[in-house]
């Protein structure tokens, strides 16, 4: 038994140094998390972790949080707890994890925030042991401010505990083939500027050549405010105004695409956008591309089509999974992968299994030209009050993250 157990460290021993060194990374998956809303100034917080089990739950109450505290074990950050990848045994419900930060002096004048793309379930977060915030929900991405605790230049320690005890009302989805137990998307640090746009849709009309961008404010402007577009391509540049009156936070703008190059499975073509506020710029992309429901011609059978046109929907079920990473991929390149296998055996899409798929997976379905059909994952309890709050959140939560895609 001991040979085997030894074995199969040895083995994800070499598949994680296979991971990052075949990359040329020091840590798992550097690459930005989410290349559909990115900024230029980013700090990736994936890689080894000091980490406690907290199997009776007193980590609250005994302050763990604070400087001092010793943590037993060593975690791979992204992987989630239990998985090969991550180097720790599933041993209990509630973990911690800490490691130290540095934030450059040069995002001084900036407002600085950490993002947890996905962490499974109840997740607080400390930095020098004042709480940052906590959020309840294991597959979408959620965010909270550093910036009046920050000491530029300086380390500090950033704890996070994570509570995975099994609730009825929970999304679970199909863990079943491997938990996704704590962290399990990438967690990092980005720099905004003191006014900034929250997100950004843009929505595209083929049929009229133009798209209509909508941007997101994360407060109400206390006076009329005016955001700048920039779309661009190989062959594209336009410029657009985003007004935003007093005591709106959210506004739109219509911008026409002259000779629009459409987004199709033979050529995925994508354009950049980019919005710009004060000293704030959020970057993103989209595909003029219309996704209906026509009538296969000569007939009365629905179908779907792609650019008025239709389309037969070559599918498969994708679980979505991997044995070492369990929700988590070990790499960019596998994900890359998973894409070309679709397409080189004839498929135009794939129907993500109850799960929330990661980000940069969609990015690469856009990049290289496949359908995705995404769907919200499920509880096993009974369809009560907190389950349908939970999944109402959850999806929602779903469309604002992946609605360019």
């Amino acid at each position: 038994m001991y040979i085997s157990i030894l074995k199969k460290s040895i083995v994800v021993f070499m598949l994680l140094l296979f991971v990052l060194g075949s990359n040329g990374q020091d840590i798992p998956l550097p690459e930005h998390p989410n290349p559909i809303s990115q900024r230029d100034q980013w700090q990736n917080l994936n890689g080894i972790w000091d980490f406690s089990f907290d199997s009776l739950d007193v980590g609250i109450s005994d302050e763990w949080f604070e400087e001092g505290k010793d943590y037993n074990q060593k975690i791979m950050v992204p992987f989630p707890w239990g998985s090969p990848l991550s180097q720790v045994s599933d041993d209990a419900d509630i973990g911690w994890y800490k490691r130290t930060v540095n934030v450059d002096v040069d995002w001084k004048d900036k407002r600085t925030f950490i993002i947890i793309g996905a962490s499974d379930w109840e997740t607080h977060v400390w930095l020098d042991g004042e709480l940052l915030g906590s959020h309840r929900g294991g597959y979408v991405p959620f965010e909270f401010e550093l910036t009046d605790h920050l000491k530029y230049g300086e380390d500090q320690s950033l704890v996070i505990r994570v509570d995975d005890m099994r609730r009825s009302f929970t999304l679970y989805g199909k863990q079943g083939y491997g938990n996704a137990r704590g962290i399990w998307q990438t967690p990092y640090l980005e720099a905004r500027g003191a006014d900034f746009v929250q997100s950004v849709q843009v929505t595209p009309d083929i049929d009229k050549g133009q798209v209509i961008v909508k941007a997101f404010l994360p407060d109400d402007v206390k006076e009329e405010t005016q955001s700048t577009v920039n779309i661009t391509s190989a062959d594209t540049d336009i410029s657009g105004t985003i007004t935003f009156k007093k005591g709106q936070r959210v506004a739109s703008t219509t911008i026409s695409i002259p000779d629009q190059k459409l987004w199709s499975l033979e050529d995925p073509h994508l354009y950049d956008i980019k919005i710009s506020i004060a000293d704030d710029e959020l970057r993103s992309y989209f595909g003029m591309r219309k996704i209906s429901v026509v009538n296969l011609p000569g007939t009365e059978y629905p179908y779907i089509a792609l650019n008025n046109e239709p389309v037969y929907m070559q599918l498969a079920l994708d679980q979505s999974y991997h044995p070492e990473g369990f929700y988590t991929f070990p790499s960019d390149q596998f994900m890359i992968d998973e894409i070309n296998r679709s397409k080189s055996i004839g498929l135009n899409g794939i129907r993500t299994h109850i799960k929330v798929e990661i980000p940069r997976k969609l990015y690469w379905a856009d990049k290289l030209g496949l359908l995705v059909m995404e769907d919200l994952p499920n509880s096993w309890g009974e369809p009560e009050e907190r389950m349908r709050r939970e999944a109402t959140y959850t999806l929602e939560e779903m469309i604002k993250r992946d609605y360019n895609h």
